[in-house]
């Protein structure tokens, strides 16, 4: 059998950024925060009909607590003021007013006006029940929440604020404090400024949208599960509240927020879907280990999304999460459903999305063989990171992947966030020996200053990284790059050249090419060019489970799923195991604990595979095959090595690369 495969990869990425006015206007009718006047009757018609069991366990919930007595606990104060006071618009029964008035006022006697849970819940109740209070009660709030959204202003120097990350979880109280203040003849000076705050750090050409638009455009975020706890439940409730208040839309301004419901796709995808024990896990990248959203703000974004852009996919996910058993909505909270969820867009499964999808914005790869999302899914699901931008709460992680079957994680993202500044954290958790990359081990490198010298990249910790609008562009901040991607059908290639993410000084190339041959082959080249043949260079994967060894070929059995990965370069190797009881995340001898109890996902064990020859250059070449855990032994696979290619055999496939990394025109490789 003869085969010849010539390919030509052509790949083009662009950005559009915001542009837009400079004024604003806000409407002038109550309500306008989440909703306005007109809307109400629909809001009633979904409390009577589909979303009457919603309404009812909020109604319910608020007659079982009008007696409660006070004060409240900030928590429930949020919660009682909106519950109140959604229900009072709902059925315009004086109680449920009267109980939110008495709940502020008595927040506002103890001094809690100028907290967070009563700058949100207090503008609701201004908002909502604006009609009912008296013209002296408009002036004791209002009064109240403008003090305290002012003491948000001068509790921060929001210029210099990292624009990419800080920034974007904090605007959304000055969206609640100043449209509900907005002309009510109380506080105009202030409310003008709290919006004017708020309009400037959301659209100012140095601020927050135009800088997630430079970096992700397509909907993902360079601070993976920041896109949960940053953009989900804090920026597009910022937006939102923009959005229908005033005359200018940020979703029609945001293409990350139009492919935000696709990005999660992916990502909450790449470990067993909504359901099981993924929990919206996730590919567990950077500090998002513990950082996810749960399940509940998920599905409450996505139904915004869907009904904001008429997403019906995302509405499907919103769905699948309720559906599993997920995303449970507390009663106090329901009124966001009623709100958010647009009863008449039907769902869409997302079956007809490509099963690989390269996201430029991260620098990341996601790759499955199906769009089972199920808790029984036994689809492959892979992951490839290389990042371009790195900055806090990433990682040293360029060119590392992770591959799942099902619910079962094979190679893993090891380690578990328990603090930026840990000796777990900055040692390991951040490092690139906690991920499935390649370490470069110079003994002098002082890169890493008093932490631990694990051979790896710089920490992102230690990058001096832009925070404003054309930061991202510059290529001085660049520490990955996908240079090739290609989705061919029955196989997807990456390769991402992260040379530049090591110690200037100490490699002159670090390349990874990525074949996955679908649905349960991959084959992995290493090229690295060290400056020197003395500095140590190891091929790193983690598992949660011991591995076993066997020569070239290690094995990792996670539940019902099990992984073989053999090494074909170098072939003169050292496979060595690391981990067990007192070494599961250990650095040159010395193990770094993390302060909390790690999650069994954070793994305990990783494989080393170094040559045992000094070399400043030096190829890795291996096969990692994916099955069930019943099956013994992986296909066949056979090293191919000619004058001008190098690659492998695996049962009938063939994957052959560039010896030299330059252009091979095209090659001809005969077998029976």
């Amino acid at each position: 059998m003869r085969r010849t495969i010539t390919f030509t990869l052509v790949f083009l990425v662009t950005v559009a950024l915001a542009v837009p006015s400079l004024s604003y206007t806000v409407t002038s009718s109550r309500p306008r925060l989440f909703f306005l006047s007109q809307d109400v009757p629909e809001l009633r018609a979904k409390c009577n009909g589909s979303l009457a069991a919603d309404y009812g366990a909020l109604k319910n919930w608020c007659d079982s607590e009008m007696n409660a007595s006070l004060p409240l606990s900030l928590f429930y104060l949020e919660k009682h003021l909106a519950a109140f006071s959604f229900v009072w618009v709902i059925e315009q029964n004086p109680v449920y007013a009267e109980r939110a008035k008495a709940i502020a006022q008595d927040a506002v006697n103890r001094g809690q006006a100028d907290e967070l849970e009563f700058l949100r819940s207090g503008s609701l109740f201004f908002d909502w029940c604006y009609e009912y209070l008296t013209a002296s009660e408009r002036n004791t709030f209002g009064t109240a929440l403008a003090a305290g959204g002012l003491a948000r202003i001068s509790a921060e120097n929001w210029d210099q604020m990292n624009n990419y990350h800080s920034k974007v979880a904090r605007l959304r109280e000055f969206a609640y404090t100043g449209l509900a203040l907005y002309g009510a003849g109380v506080v105009d000076d202030e409310a003008e400024t709290l919006c004017d705050m708020l309009h400037e750090h959301l659209y100012g050409s140095s601020h927050t949208l135009c800088c997630i638009e430079e970096i992700a455009s397509d909907g993902s975020y360079f601070q993976g599960g920041y896109n949960a706890s940053g953009l989900v439940s804090k920026f597009r409730v910022a937006c939102d509240l923009w959005a229908t208040a005033t005359d200018q839309n940020p979703f029609e301004d945001s293409t990350n927020l139009q492919n935000l419901a696709s990005y999660l796709l992916y990502e909450t995808g790449a470990r067993s879907g909504p359901g099981g024990s993924a929990r919206l896990r996730g590919s567990r990248q950077g500090d998002t280990h513990e950082h996810a959203c749960s399940e509940a703000v998920h599905r409450l974004a996505l139904y915004n999304v869907a009904n904001r852009y008429q997403d019906r996919r995302a509405q499907w996910m919103a769905d699948a999460i309720d559906a599993q058993g997920l995303g449970y909505v507390s009663s106090y909270d329901r009124w966001e459903i009623i709100v958010l969820k647009d009863t008449s867009l039907s769902p869409l499964p997302p079956t007809d999305l490509p099963t690989a999808r390269f996201f430029s914005g991260i620098g990341t790869v996601y790759m499955r063989t199906g769009w089972d999302l199920s808790e029984t899914s036994n689809d492959i699901t892979a992951v490839f990171r290389c990042e371009r931008y790195p900055a806090g709460h990433t990682h040293a992680h360029q060119n590392h992947f992770l591959i799942a079957r099902g619910g079962d994680l094979l190679a893993i993202d090891s380690g578990v966030y328990d603090s930026t500044i840990s000796s777990h954290h900055v040692n390991y958790f951040e490092r690139t020996i906690a991920h499935n990359c390649m370490t470069i081990y110079d003994p002098s490198e002082s890169t890493f200053g008093s932490r631990s010298n694990d051979g790896g990249q710089i920490p992102p910790s230690l990058y001096d990284h832009g925070t404003f609008c054309g930061d991202a562009s510059q290529p001085g901040y660049d520490r990955g790059s996908i240079v090739t991607f290609g989705d061919y059908g029955a196989f997807v290639v990456i390769k991402g050249d992260v040379t530049a993410a090591y110690a200037p000084g100490k490699v002159d190339l670090v390349v990874r090419e990525f074949v996955y041959l679908k649905p349960d082959v991959f084959v992995i080249l290493d090229r690295v060019n060290a400056t020197a043949a003395s500095f140590q260079k190891k091929w790193l994967i983690h598992s949660i489970n011991e591995p076993s060894l066997a020569g070239s070929l290690v094995t990792i059995q996670e539940g019902d799923s099990k992984l073989f990965v053999r090494t074909l370069l170098p072939e003169s190797l050292a496979t060595t195991k690391v981990g067990g009881p007192g070494h599961e995340f250990e650095v040159n001898g010395v193990n770094y604990p993390p302060s909390t109890t790690a999650p069994e996902d954070a793994g305990s064990w990783r494989v080393e595979v170094s040559p045992t020859q000094g070399s400043e250059e030096d190829l890795f070449l291996h096969v990692l095959y994916v099955g069930d855990a019943s099956e013994q032994s992986m296909p066949e696979v056979i090293l191919i090595q000619t004058e001008n290619v190098v690659g492998a055999q695996v049962g009938d496939d063939v994957v052959l690369f560039s010896l030299t990394g330059g252009t091979v025109n095209s090659v001809t490789y005969e077998y029976q």
